[in-house]
């Protein structure tokens, strides 16, 4: 273990984001336990995804599934839909008959209540809301994630779950039985149930549990479970880890503080020795001294369950009182140590006392504990409840608390047992840890203090307030919870905006290409102001202002904005028309195209951090949008290369608006066509290409005939992709600024002044393999220059007859093709290589797209490299000037005691001499 957190260590400086390598380095050290030895990557990178409907669960008896189990749930949902629509069309014509002024909001809150007649033990699912979900199969857990809300709805361990079954007469549905703990302690069997697209998607999803129970029980009697627990110090290290974001030092910060002082002074100690220059360096050397302390407490700590028993992961335990003990421990150790610590404040800001007794003065009634109670409710703390103490053994001895502090304690910390159970913790290790207010304190405010005011400052006058005082102070507290709601909700809008805007930094992670002088951005803006009232503009003026350059900031608004100008002059045929449904109606229903989505969510971007996240915000976006256009463009579906496009839009607007974008693309501009599964349009293109070359171009034309080049071997992940696969996503962006005003031959453009610029350096390649590799790397590696210098000849060129010229002329060749080959005899044959051909055209791609993010996975490790070696060269010379200074001071050291040995000889003898 400690040779392999060294090495994982010495990797900790290889790449340019150090926080995501602490990440991924604190999950590989966590779960190098649990894993086989031939087995090198992370479980959750191996889970297998499924896109499902989460129908709901229903409460059984047994944790062994019935054959019928799946219909008889869906049959439960069924009825209880029938009695909610019974009881909200009842609701309606009571509500229409005496209210009808009542808003349609009111409707949809009363609709979801439970009908009283339906059973407490059956909780569908609300169809009124978005109910796909990506069901997770890992190697140890089942997730279920929504794409729709970015979270993680639940995740059960194999050990929790009990059986799987699959629908008879619903043979779209499965489902399975898990254990679930409730608040009495007790624990109860819940079915989940879930619809798939098909039925042969719901075999492949019971075969994948299989294996994955299979495997899991084979680790187990491997004797290679995990050797982990929540207590474990490698494990709060990598939950830090996790939590590193944007706000870096605040997490860091709060972290430090749950350690002890000695630690916290030696960990302060350390990094201020090594002097950091900024920010980011101190939180490195931080991470670097938290795992070093976190490795030295790993290796004396005691796992929990393995001492006395240990629990298997495969069985489900029927008796965990052992390890219950051995969890109340540790929440007594921690308890103790708040306790502590909470004194300690107290005593150390006496000065605050003046301002607590001031707050212990007003007087709570019974019905303002309740409207606290409200509040605090959407707070929770963790604290052994006095069940849980009494099951493992614990003797406790009650202690009268005073009226004043039993509110106080009711108003800052809502427990779900009365006041009266609440235990004395003096004297006991068992001791129950007050837990904190629903809204943290400041840090000069300590709610221990005002208890003790509250204790030791009783009424002196003994006179009991009247009525109309106690109304008063009611009033005053239901006041002065309403502006605590009203500040919790402020705060929850400024923090949804600062996510919002540290996200769209995230997004906008890229280097323009050319820059946007003010003048240009002011034109922009007062553009802009005309775009929702859809005034028609002068397109020379757009053209001009466009040739300037976008603010990237505003580059989404300015592509809608370009949008409503085309529509207004070139309106689509009704038959063209793409269906209308909305976003989010599609984002409700399963689509028969998840498995190539899912697969290319990891290929699509892979090194920009918004979508670098295995199924982070970014990807489930990503998923969200291309699952939307392959229901609503059933001929089209999904094809290789919208990803891109895609992701392009994500990163510049919301999902909504780039579903839009998205369809304008396709339908108005009529890229779909090039998508297409008979891919007719792209070999249109790749003709066009030729003849643009063979016309204006010929010696370059020639050079790769030579060769046996096509446009298809190169110029296809360009047209399929915008040209975003490949190139930097400042020139990309540039590229999409021009598609939006002038269409679909801007690709054409573009790969001409690509090819023309660099008509020299590709002649002067002589093989096929070299010609290949320069048109797939050192193209796309341009300087900014010389990508400005491409997008200023795009906006000069004009090539729209020629193009159209082409199409004609291709098709004129095609129909003298078919009218020369005999249908009876080569019919068939050519069939069968178009269709061998399409599939070859498809695997390049796949190969392709793979052969570039290993590229750029090279190229990223290779920078890694050069700043690791350059850090090491700085690092030697500094060693080696400190080793200088070493060797002064030790000349110096001795000098001096020469010296002093000197003076003490020479004191003696000039006293004998007197």
């Amino acid at each position: 273990m400690l040779d392999a957190s060294l090495s994982l260590l010495s990797h900790l400086w290889l790449l340019k984001r150090p926080f995501t390598l602490i990440r991924q380095v604190s999950k590989a050290a966590l779960k190098e336990d649990a894993k086989p030895s031939k087995d090198s990557e992370d479980a959750f990178y191996d889970s297998q995804k499924f896109e499902v409907l989460y129908c709901g669960k229903v409460t059984v008896a047994h944790k062994k599934a019935p054959s019928t189990l799946i219909d008889d749930c869906i049959e439960k949902f069924s009825v209880h839909e029938r009695q909610r629509l019974k009881l909200l069309n009842e609701q309606r014509n009571n509500e229409s008959m005496m209210q009808r002024r009542v808003h349609d909001t009111n409707l949809k809150t009363q609709s979801r209540r439970r009908h009283a007649s339906a059973p407490s033990h059956v909780q569908p699912s609300d169809s009124e809301k978005n109910r796909t979900m990506l069901f997770q199969v890992g190697r140890f857990e089942v997730n279920l994630i929504s794409p729709d809300t970015k979270s993680v709805v639940f995740e059960k361990n194999f050990k929790d779950i009990s059986s799987c079954s699959q629908g008879i007469k619903h043979v779209d549905h499965f489902g399975f039985i898990c254990r679930e703990s409730v608040e009495s302690g007790l624990s109860q069997y819940i079915c989940y149930v879930f619809q798939c697209a098909n039925e042969s998607l719901v075999d492949e999803v019971m075969l994948t549990l299989k294996q994955a129970f299979s495997t899991a029980a084979a680790l187990q009697n491997a004797k290679t479970q995990i050797k982990l627990c929540e207590a474990c110090p490698m494990h709060s290290l990598h939950k830090l880890c996790e939590r590193i974001e944007g706000s870096t030092k605040l997490v860091i910060q709060r972290h430090l503080s749950s350690l002890t002082d000695n630690e916290q002074a030696d960990i302060f100690e350390r990094v201020q020795k090594m002097k950091p220059e900024n920010d980011q360096e101190e939180n490195e050397l931080v991470i670097l001294h938290l795992r070093q302390l976190c490795e030295t407490k790993q290796k004396t700590h005691i796992h929990i369950g393995e001492a006395p028993s240990v629990i298997s992961n495969s069985a489900i335990p029927e008796s965990t009182t052992s390890g219950g003990r051995f969890k109340l421990d540790i929440l007594k150790n921690k308890a103790k140590k708040s306790l502590t610590s909470s004194l300690e404040n107290i005593f150390s800001r006496v000065s605050l006392t003046t301002h607590y007794h001031q707050l212990s003065q007003i007087s709570l009634t019974a019905e303002t504990y309740q409207i606290f109670l409200c509040f605090g409710k959407k707070r929770t703390s963790t604290f052994c409840s006095s069940e849980s103490l009494n099951a493992a053994g614990a003797t406790l001895t009650p202690r009268r608390i005073s009226w004043r502090r039993r509110i106080f304690l009711q108003v800052a910390s809502p427990m779900n047992k009365s006041p009266s159970k609440m235990q004395h913790p003096d004297g006991h290790d068992g001791c129950e840890l007050l837990p904190l207010s629903p809204l943290a304190p400041p840090l000069e405010e300590d709610p221990l203090v005002l208890v003790l005011q509250n204790e030791d400052g009783p009424d002196k006058t003994g006179e009991r307030k009247n009525s109309e005082e106690l109304q008063s102070l009611w009033r005053k507290a239901i006041h002065q919870q309403i502006l605590l709601l009203r500040m919790e909700k402020e705060n929850q809008k400024l923090e949804a905006s600062r996510d919002e805007l540290q996200s769209r930094k995230v997004k906008l992670d890229y280097d323009e290409v050319g820059t946007c002088q003010k003048d240009a951005i002011n034109i922009w803006d007062k553009k802009l102001l005309n775009c929702r009232a859809k005034i028609r503009c002068d397109m020379e003026d757009i053209h001009s202002t466009l040739k300037e350059g976008v603010p990237k900031s505003r580059r989404g608004e300015i592509w809608q904005f370009l949008a409503v100008q085309h529509r207004v002059r070139h309106r689509l045929p009704n038959k063209q028309q793409p269906p209308d449904i909305s976003y989010k109606e599609l984002l409700k229903q399963l689509t028969a195209q998840q498995h190539a989505i899912l697969v290319d969510l990891g290929r699509t971007f892979p090194t920009h951090p918004y979508f670098s996240t295995h199924l982070g915000a970014g990807q489930l976006s990503l998923f969200n949008l291309l699952k939307a256009y392959s229901l609503l463009d059933k001929e089209v579906g999904y094809c290789q290369g919208i990803s891109f496009v895609a992701g392009v839009l994500l990163l510049h607007m919301s999902e909504e608006q780039a579903f839009e974008m998205l369809k304008f693309l396709m339908y108005d501009l009529g890229f779909r066509k090039q998508y297409r599964p008979d891919m007719m349009s792209l070999q249109i293109q790749m003709y066009q290409l030729s003849r643009l070359l063979h016309d204006y171009h010929r010696d370059l034309y020639n050079h790769l005939e030579e060769n046996e080049i096509s446009p298809s071997l190169y110029a296809a992940p360009w047209f399929l992709t915008l040209f975003a696969s490949q190139f930097s996503l400042g020139f990309v962006a540039r590229v999409f600024d021009i598609i939006f005003l002038q269409g679909t031959e801007v690709i054409f453009k573009v790969a001409l002044s690509l090819l023309s610029s660099q008509e020299t350096s590709i002649m002067g390649c002589e093989s096929f393999e070299n010609i290949v590799d320069y048109l797939k790397t050192t193209i796309p590696d341009m300087t900014k220059p010389q990508m400005e210098k491409i997008i200023t000849q795009v906006f000069e060129m004009d090539i729209s007859k020629q193009l159209h010229a082409y199409e004609v002329e291709y098709h004129v060749l095609q129909d003298e093709l078919q009218e020369n080959v005999s249908p009876c005899d080569e019919g068939e044959p050519l069939e069968k290589l178009e269709r061998a051909n399409n599939h070859l055209k498809r695997q390049n791609m796949d190969l392709l797209e793979k052969l570039q993010v290993a590229h750029a996975k090279i190229q990223s490790l290779e920078a890694s490299l050069e700043t690791v070696l350059t850090r090491e060269n700085k690092m030697k010379t500094a060693i080696q000037s400190l080793e200088q200074e070493k060797i002064t001071y030790q000349k110096t050291l001795e000098q001096i005691l020469v010296r002093r040995e000197v003076l003490r000889c020479s004191g003696p003898e000039a006293e004998l001499q007197r």
